[in-house]
């Protein structure tokens, strides 16, 4: 590969002293070492520029409408997740509850941090494009050479400018962009947090409250079935009636005990669960009241277009962001094969006599900029190189894979829909069965047409009853948590505020970009890969050149000297075949 650079040096520079012929010849001799030093990185094979697009390829319905007909009607509503929490929620004490969280739960708060961390290290990344001055002072005692027997003293004190890189090749703006799409990662991540908190805190509540309703159920059927023991005991005590009777209003009786004690466990635990959460204590008239029936708004429930799932779910936009962070890495990988032409100078005093260090003759200046180009690193430059890609694939994969476990998700919930009211009505059905045989063995006992082991066997057949339909009725709450959460709903919808460059670079000092335009540049680099359909990834792909990686076993080595081979010493070959030469499907 052979690349053409060619270097300009600025016409306006103006000489600080000596005539104007040295002056260009020392801008020629710059020159010079400059185009020598970027002919030779031009006899390197450098990299060529990856400008084909990112394809992600996940395995999801690309089709509009589909799994959409719970709706009822052929117009699919807008996404749910477009509803901000505080619409959602209907429950005052709920939101309230919601909010404290959001104030005090320590995974946010750690998140936020992230941010804030990100956004220093976007700084620090940024102020590369600064110069760096800073003052400076030395000392030196010594000679010439070694047969100089007058060993002199220097002063020198001034102020500096450091090595200054000049971002010809782009690996500065480069690290920024990875620096950027960190910054953006880390609000995502912020984002998830937050509505896998709101949703936490949703499942709370609803669980305190129904675990509640359990206690009451289960204190009513201990009483009832306390009742029912003493009526089997009085009856076998004026031998109307055998033990068995007795037993088993004792055996229902202690049942029954036993699920009120694992209930009044479950209430306490559930009320820990909600103060982790919240993050703070909680009082009492901030308690749910048993069984709420309802905690979110009556508007109809959509999961919304499958494009909408990837706009509103924060992991899939964090998993874009770490997919467009390594993209800008494989750039930094590969300016790294172009020389560095960095800039250094100096303004001050240098003098033999600190007495005279700072008289107008002692005053001395420097300037002058410095290449290095590495000619053998031993392949750490192509290794670097091939990381960065395989790090981008990686990226690629996990982005994948996160959208398709979002789609997983969403399908899981939307399943659990179809079918959730279905069972609701069937228990109740159950229920009001078990209700009526309770009410007929109950009057057949007071007639003495059939003993009490009949009424017990009704008792319990309904408690049980009872209990799952309390189950059904939180799981149908749960549910409209857990959709609302799936589609990405919680997270912040404001705008994300977007970090623009303080500095630029001297190469691109003159683009002169206003603040507006900085801005329309950083939402441009905050946008995630384009989902593309299996025929556009099918001929993207094959446009793309095929990189073969192969094995290739060298030297036998015998590690126990029993003259049998262990192992082999294998040597990894790397070849790129063109795209034509893939097999081109018909």
């Amino acid at each position: 590969m052979t690349t053409s650079v060619t270097l300009i040096p600025d016409s306006k520079s103006r000489s600080v002293s000596g005539s104007v012929m040295r002056t260009r010849k020392k801008w020629s001799r710059l020159f010079g070492l400059s185009a020598l030093t970027v002919a030779i990185s031009a006899c390197q094979s450098v990299p060529l520029a990856d400008t084909s697009p990112t394809v992600a390829r996940p395995n999801i319905p690309l089709n509009p409408g589909e799994n959409y007909e719970l709706y009822g009607n052929n117009q699919v509503p807008s996404s749910l997740a477009a509803v901000r929490w505080q619409s959602f929620y209907s429950d005052p004490k709920l939101k309230a509850l919601i909010q404290m969280g959001l104030d005090n739960n320590k995974d946010v708060k750690q998140a936020v941090l992230a941010i804030q961390k990100a956004q220093a290290q976007y700084r620090i990344t940024d102020s590369n494009d600064a110069p760096n001055l800073g003052l400076n002072g030395d000392y030196s005692y010594g000679a010439s050479n070694a047969r100089d027997r007058n060993p002199s003293d220097s002063f020198n004190v001034g102020l500096g400018m450091a090595a200054y890189e000049l971002d010809f090749w782009g690996k500065v703006a480069s690290l920024k962009d990875q620096a950027l799409q960190n910054y953006l990662s880390t609000t995502a991540a912020r984002d998830t947090a937050q509505v896998s908190l709101i949703a936490n805190i949703a499942k709370s509540y609803v669980n305190l409250s129904y675990q509640q309703k359990q206690l009451e159920l289960a204190i009513s059927t201990l009483q009832t079935r306390e009742e029912s023991l003493r009526i089997t005991q009085a009856r076998l005590a004026a031998g109307i009636d055998s033990k068995a009777p007795s037993l088993q209003a004792a055996a229902s009786a202690e049942t029954a005990r036993i699920a009120a004690l694992n209930a009044q466990s479950g209430v306490l635990r559930a009320k820990n669960a909600l103060k982790f959460l919240v993050g703070t204590q909680i009082s009492e008239d901030m308690m749910p009241d048993p069984a709420i029936p309802s905690i979110t708004s009556s508007q109809v429930l959509s999961a919304g277009l499958p494009s909408d799932l990837l706009r509103y779910r924060p992991d899939v936009l964090q998993a874009e962001y770490n997919l467009k962070a390594a993209g800008a890495n494989i750039d930094v990988a590969r300016a790294a094969y172009y020389p560095s032409i960095s800039l250094t100078g100096n303004l001050g005093y240098s003098s033999s006599d600190l007495s005279d260090l700072f008289k107008s003759s002692a005053g001395s200046w420097s300037f002058g900029p410095s290449i290095r180009l590495p000619l053998f690193d031993a392949g750490q430059r192509d290794a670097n190189y091939e990381v960065a890609q395989i790090e981008r694939d990686q990226a690629v994969a996990n982005y994948e894979s996160t959208v398709e476990a979002a789609f997983k998700e969403v399908n899981d919930v939307l399943a659990d829909r179809a079918t959730l009211d279905a069972r609701t009505q069937a228990e109740y059905r159950l229920q009001e069965n078990y209700q009526g045989l309770f009410d007929i063995s109950e009057a057949r006992f007071k007639a003495q047409v059939d003993d009490y082991l009949a009424v017990l066997d009704a008792q319990r057949s309904l408690f049980s009853t009872q209990q799952s339909i309390l189950n059904l009725e939180q799981e149908r709450l749960n549910n409209q948590i857990e959709l609302y959460q799936v589609l990405g709903g919680g997270a912040n919808l404001g705008a994300v505020a977007v970090p623009t460059p303080k500095y630029q670079n001297l190469v691109n000092v003159l683009d002169n970009k206003t603040n507006k335009q900085k801005a329309v540049n950083a939402v441009e680099a905050s946008k995630g890969p384009r989902i593309v359909t299996a025929q556009e990834a099918y001929l993207l792909e094959q446009q793309k050149p095929v990189k073969v990686v192969e094995q290739k076993q060298a030297t036998p080595v015998d590690i126990n000297n029993d003259n049998n081979t262990d192992a082999y010493i294998s040597v990894v070959e790397t070849t790129t075949e063109p795209a034509d030469s893939k097999v081109v499907q018909p």
